[in-house]
């Protein structure tokens, strides 16, 4: 299960690499459906950006 510490550099990394896109906001969204998808065990491809995906798996737990 993620906690702040993870929430905190995968949205740090999101921001770094991704504000200013015109797909941040879009980014941002499928990142915090697929923390609770992640944090539930369900899965993530087909309803979450692969960016986003990268990023889960790189900061999960």
């Amino acid at each position: 299960m993620f906690e702040k510490d993870h929430l905190d550099a995968l949205f740090a990394e999101l921001d770094t690499e991704w504000r200013g896109s015109v797909d941040f906001d879009q980014l941002t969204r499928d990142a915090h459906l697929g923390i609770a998808l992640s944090d539930a065990g369900r899965p993530l491809e087909d309803r979450i950006d692969s960016r986003v995906i990268a990023l889960i798996d790189k900061h999960k737990p």
